[in-house]
């Protein structure tokens, strides 16, 4: 097997290890262990660096036909030596186990019944929960569909299309968006519901939230009191700005999230 690594083709004798299960899209994932052996402290450092560059990908197999195959990153390495660390004869013996890795490519993502076509997409795990960032350029009709579905639903079946067909339980976290001429470009955050199922902290700061929500509002409705009072304003008056507040907390909430481009910010 050879292995193209940085820009070194390095030939080996691989051992095959048990594999991992790819919690993205379900597929049995390589596992490979190898060992070579480097002469002198020059090679050496330059194989190291190579491997500490490697810790999420890079590494290639080869096939038979010259291109390369498989990726895989450096899951764990060891190294040791004999004679003197800093001559030339010294003989460097390392044992590598490599991971393959998986380059996802969405085709859609399906939010309900809202497909969106990202132009970047990333997602990782948190233990067994998915999270997931996403940019899309949406046109007016669908900024409306997918604003409406922020608003009311906390919680709405996510499929990732092109990468798994299993059906996620997902909310929106927090929805970074810029506007460009006829488009408005929207930097998605999903987060899978046993996220917060799992997290103690999240419990804990929906506690704090709420007290302050509280406060606020029992020190509002004193002002309120207190300006009626004193006849600054009247009943009707305060009946009038409490529903238009009402009407505008998401619209003014989603403000707090414009940039001027999503793009100068990476997934």
């Amino acid at each position: 097997m050879i292995l193209k690594i940085g820009d070194k083709d390095i030939k080996i004798s691989p051992r095959i290890l048990q594999s991992d299960t790819s919690k993205s899209t379900g597929k049995k994932l390589e596992k490979i262990s190898f060992d070579i052996t480097f002469k002198g402290e020059k090679s050496h450092s330059s194989f190291l660096d190579l491997l500490n560059k490697s810790n999420e990908g890079g590494i290639f197999s080869i096939d038979e036909n010259g291109k390369l195959s498989k990726e895989y990153k450096v899951s764990d390495k060891s190294y040791s030596y004999t004679g003197n660390i800093t001559t030339e004869d010294t003989l460097f013996h390392y044992v590598v186990e490599l991971t393959e890795i998986e380059n996802l490519k969405i085709e859609s993502l399906i939010i309900s019944d809202i497909e969106l076509y990202p132009y970047e997409y990333t997602e990782r795990f948190d233990k067994n929960a998915l999270v997931i960032n996403a940019k899309v350029k949406l046109p007016p009709t669908q900024i409306s569909e997918l604003l409406e579905k922020a608003k009311n639903e906390i919680y709405f079946p996510v499929v990732r299309k092109g990468i798994n067909d299993e059906i996620k339980t997902m909310r929106f976290g927090q929805l970074f968006w810029s506007k460009h001429e006829d488009v408005v470009k929207y930097h998605l955050i999903l987060v899978d519901k046993s996220y917060e199922e799992s997290k103690n902290e999240f419990h804990q700061k929906m506690i704090n939230t709420q007290n302050l929500l509280t406060y606020t509002s029992n020190f509002l409705d004193g002002l309120v009191e207190l300006l009626v009072a004193k006849k600054l304003l009247s009943a009707k008056e305060i009946e009038s700005l409490t529903n238009k507040a009402k009407d505008h907390i998401f619209e003014k909430t989603r403000e707090f999230y414009e940039v001027d481009d999503i793009d100068l910010y990476p997934l």
